[in-house]
């Protein structure tokens, strides 16, 4: 009731005093407050059309947009606000973020390194091109801007989960676990952390580690979905199936509407020769998954070690559907049907 009459109050206090900037942004700041992004903007339009030069309101207005997924409106009100403020790190920094996200590289680190001449040495400049390097796929790059980031703010425990996800995809396992292990050690609670600490040891193969790890994770979120899928891929490579099996039968059943593990489950049948039971957990999947050329495959090659080739000609020929340039397919579907035509005339 408090709010209503506070946002009665100053929309009169607009009426009755349209010039006075303050008012507009008192009303936006109660709405953003109550994530009521829709009238928000409608005050800071209003206010951008007395003062259109209002750098607070061009940021908060390109903010919003962002927040909403709306990157064209956001880059058009940050570079207003860029027009009006170029040395604002703010506005700089903005834009390298809006950049990043709609994936146009050049302008991203353009406005990024603006924002690090504006303020040197600042670690969320570092961290986030990082990133864009990540994105681009350029490691090497994403590592070395990480490490900058760290050197600035060593007790940050993002930097060093973000530089050891590179060293991981680098496959320097010790050092990935180095970073991990900081970075948790910041936070015990920090289920993330302690996650990508155990898969970091699960990929040295030091499965003791990864156990003890794992273990902790659950801890931490016992209904961590994630957790126990990692958990359960750990188990697999170390040979002991039985409870990579109950693992992921635990897993699917904290989370019903995710198909990974319903698929990994099913692979590991299909190595026990359950390959029943794996084509109903592939049929699950299939509901759930967008990756149906791979699910019809695998549905198909689970039906030959049954010796059903009607059903393996059937699902390789829905693979060739999703998937009608893929030429691998289409000649083991021939074949498949071939071989069915064969042993039905025989």
């Amino acid at each position: 009731m408090h709010k209503e009459i506070l946002i009665e109050d100053f929309k009169k206090k607009i009426q009755e005093n349209p010039e006075c900037d303050e008012n507009y942004r008192a009303l936006a700041n109660i709405y953003v407050a109550d994530e009521d992004y829709a009238n928000a903007l409608c005050v800071y339009e209003e206010l951008l059309e007395k003062f259109p030069q209002d750098m607070q309101a061009l940021i908060n207005t390109g903010s919003i947009y962002f927040y909403k997924k709306n990157y064209d409106k956001a880059i058009e009100n940050y570079l207003k606000a860029y027009k009006t403020e170029p040395e604002s790190y703010a506005v700089n920094y903005n834009l390298g973020n809006v950049y990043a996200e709609v994936g146009s590289f050049a302008n991203a680190l353009k406005y990024y390194n603006n924002a690090l001449e504006i303020k040197p040495g600042t670690s969320d400049v570092y961290n986030a091109i990082g990133f864009l390097y990540q994105d681009n796929e350029d490691y090497q790059e994403a590592r070395r801007y990480y490490q900058k980031a760290i050197d600035i703010d060593p007790n940050c425990a993002e930097y060093h989960i973000n530089i050891a996800n590179i060293y991981q995809k680098l496959n320097e396992f010790d050092s990935a676990c180095e970073h991990y292990k900081k970075a948790y050690e910041y936070d015990k609670s920090d289920k993330k952390a302690c996650l990508c600490l155990a898969n970091a040891y699960a990929s040295l193969e030091n499965f003791e580690q990864a156990q003890s790890y794992f273990e902790r994770t659950t801890m931490i979120d016992p209904n961590y979905y994630p957790a126990w899928v990692c958990w359960a891929i750990a188990k697999a490579d170390e040979g002991d199936l039985d409870k990579a099996i109950i693992l992921f039968k635990h897993a699917i059943e904290l989370d019903v509407s995710k198909p990974n593990a319903y698929l990994l489950l099913a692979n590991i049948l299909i190595g026990e020769k359950r390959y029943s039971e794996a084509i109903s957990l592939y049929e699950k999947a299939l509901k759930l998954s967008n990756q149906k050329t791979k699910i019809y495959v695998l549905m198909a090659n689970a039906y030959i070690m049954l010796d059903e080739l009607k059903n393996a000609a059937k699902y390789y020929r829905l693979a060739m559907k999703e998937d009608p340039e893929n030429l691998e397919i289409k000649l083991i579907y021939i074949d498949v049907a071939n071989n069915y035509i064969l042993k039905k005339v025989g």
